[in-house]
Formats: structure tokens, sequence, C-alpha cells
């Protein structure tokens, strides 16, 4: 039984098989390794090594941290910034004990640093947009409101700087205090959608604002 035509094939077609089977040959091979094996290859420059801890260990790292952050757009970012770090000092990786209590350790770190960052990011807007109100109050200093206009003139060139549909999920979240499944419903859009925007909007103004901090 003829499974190709014989007119179908050539010789790239028949090399690219070849180096196919070898690329799914070596893909079996490395799933054999144990996480301390595949830690020692990647030392040694195999970029297999790390696919395949990456695969590994990736969605249960997203789950992992979804249950904290509720967002898997940003569970998945978190997790990314992790392996991308491994990746970039992968020939002076220091792991004193198991991978696996490794990378969860990480992530868990990376989570804490994200919900505190953004967390900064919010506390930042927020005075802004309480203080709009009373920000000549006779209780201010005059250090205050300097502090408060200079503040307030930054949220709003980062703001103008963000792409449309980040601009118009920030301005309805944070300024308009609409709720994800609001904004979701008004732009017609996802909540997922909205949660990635407001990520985005807010890593972009923690960046700008990073003077504030």
């Amino acid at each position: 039984m003829e499974y190709f035509p014989k007119e179908q094939f050539s010789l790239a077609s028949v090399e690219t098989i070849f180096i196919w089977l070898i690329m799914q040959k070596r893909m079996v091979m490395y799933k054999k390794f144990t996480d301390e094996e595949l830690v020692d290859l990647l030392k040694q420059g195999k970029d297999k090594a790390f696919d395949e801890l990456y695969f590994r260990y990736r969605d249960l790292l997203v789950r992992f941290v979804y249950i904290r952050m509720k967002s898997i757009p940003i569970s998945e970012e978190i997790v990314q910034e992790v392996f991308t770090t491994i990746w970039e000092r992968r020939k002076t990786l220091l792991i004193q004990k198991k991978f696996a209590a490794y990378v969860y350790t990480s992530v868990r770190y990376m989570t804490l640093d994200y919900i505190k960052s953004h967390t900064i990011t919010d506390q930042y807007i927020k005075e802004v947009v309480d203080s709009s109100a009373n920000l000549y109050n006779s209780n201010n200093t005059t250090e205050d409101s300097i502090y408060y206009d200079e503040l307030q003139q930054a949220v709003d060139k980062a703001a103008a700087l963000l792409p449309k549909k980040s601009k118009e999920v920030f301005i309805l979240s944070r300024i308009k205090n609409y709720s994800n499944k609001e904004i979701a419903d008004e732009l017609n859009v996802s909540i997922d959608t909205v949660k990635y925007h407001i990520t985005y909007a807010l890593k972009f103004m923690r960046s700008y604002l990073g003077e504030f901090n």
C-alpha cells in the first residue's frame, strides 16, 4: 500500500521528513530524562532540554498562579517571565534543590512581586483620582499640591501614550470605576480581553510613573 504518491516526493521533501523524524526522536529521548538531568543538559547549552522542562511544567505553573491571580493572561505572563529568566541564566544556573521546588518557588515570588508592583501602580492612580476633588483643600500643603499636580500630569501623559483599546479600558476601569464585566459589555469584548488591557496599561503606567515610586 502506498500512503504517498511517488510523484509528490522530492529530495527536499524526503530531507524534510528525515529531519522531522530526527527531531521527534530527540523529543522522545528528552522526555526520558529526569528534571535534574535536563538541568545539567541545559547548562551545556542543549535547548531541547529547556523545551522539555518548559512544556513539562508550564501548564501546571499557570494553574498554580491562576489560583491567586484569577487571570489566564497574567498567569501565563508570570510563568513566561520565570522561564525567560531561567533561559537567560542557563549557563550559570544554580539549583540546590529539586527543579520542581525551585521553579514553583520562583513563580511564587514572581507572583508576589507582580501583585506588589501593580498594587503600587493602582495606589498612584487612585491618589490622582481621589485627590482631584480636594486637591486644593486647605489641609493640603503647597508641596502636596505640587506633587499631585505633577502626578496628574504624568498619569495623563502616560494614558495618552497607551494604545487606543488599552486607553479606553484604562479610563473605564480606573477613572470611571466600571467593573470588568461592565467594560466588556460596553466595548463588546471578553472579560479576559479587558483583563489583558488592564494588565498592559498598569504595566506601562508602572514603568512611566517609576520616578514617583
